[in-house]
């Protein structure tokens, strides 16, 4: 999923050029430059330029005519994860839900007003989807963003609505301020969010948050399935245990880590 923010704010446009490439890189597991001048919009001659300095700092490699990441990218990722404290407090937990429910189970953080996935459990019967390991998410589609929105103050989820907007993924996709409002509510009420096939079709997914001690969001854990499946499954009181438990045992890992 390409993000792109309202505030564009003060911009060095070069920089922003070498991301978009990376990005449309990543998205496409390896390109060539009349690829990437497609995905980027940007023109061959400048495309070419980018990957040529990327590649003289390791960053990106040449094979024939298809540029990919390179693997200098590597520690810049383990450092990232282990520099996070969630990722290695809901390693377990994560894993002993993936086992109970046989579902994709994920924990995810917010940074910047997106969330970000930070670790991935399959259970035997997950299904494939886009959302992996490092993939950006709007908060206001799926479970786990507003498991998180639910508990920031309003002047920061203002400040999100502003820069990122409501975005529609879907035809469930919440894109109006007094829907997400009144659906945050139910949020802070139930203790757990949902995903009704809001992000991806046919996909829906259950989220708890995990807090501090004085209430303040480390990030979310969700329960992702096919949305029939789920859907019959995610109003029986054992689920929602199960995924409560499982962010309190995050909560206590995170307490104890400090």
């Amino acid at each position: 999923m390409t993000i792109q923010g309202t505030d564009k704010g003060d911009r060095v446009q070069s920089v922003v050029k070498t991301l978009d490439i990376l990005e449309a890189l990543w998205q496409s597991e390896g390109a060539g430059v009349t690829q990437l001048t497609e995905r980027t919009g940007l023109p061959k001659s400048t495309v070419h330029a980018h990957l040529t300095t990327l590649r003289s700092k390791g960053y990106v490699v040449q094979d024939g005519d298809e540029y990919r990441l390179g693997v200098r990218f590597l520690s810049f990722g383990e450092h990232v994860k282990h520099a996070e404290p969630l990722y290695a407090a809901s390693e377990t937990p994560i894993e002993d839900l993936a086992d109970w429910t046989g579902e994709r189970v994920l924990c995810s953080t917010e940074q910047n007003g997106l969330g970000t996935v930070i670790r991935a459990c399959d259970g035997e019967r997950s299904v494939s989807s886009s959302i992996s390991v490092g993939t950006p998410t709007y908060l206001h589609c799926s479970a786990a963003g507003k498991a998180m929105l639910a508990h920031f103050d309003r002047s920061r989820i203002d400040g999100i609505v502003d820069t990122w907007g409501l975005p529609a993924f879907t035809d469930e996709t919440i894109t109006d301020w007094a829907t997400l409002e009144a659906e945050l509510e139910a949020v802070r009420e139930d203790g757990v969010a949902y995903n009704q096939g809001e992000y991806l079709p046919g996909i829906s997914a259950v989220g708890a948050p995990v807090l501090d001690n004085d209430g303040d969001v480390h990030g979310a854990v969700t329960v992702v399935g096919p949305q029939h499946r789920l859907e019959n499954e995610w109003e029986h009181e054992e689920l929602h245990n199960q995924l409560l438990s499982a962010a309190n045992t995050i909560e206590v890992n995170l307490l104890f880590s400090e």
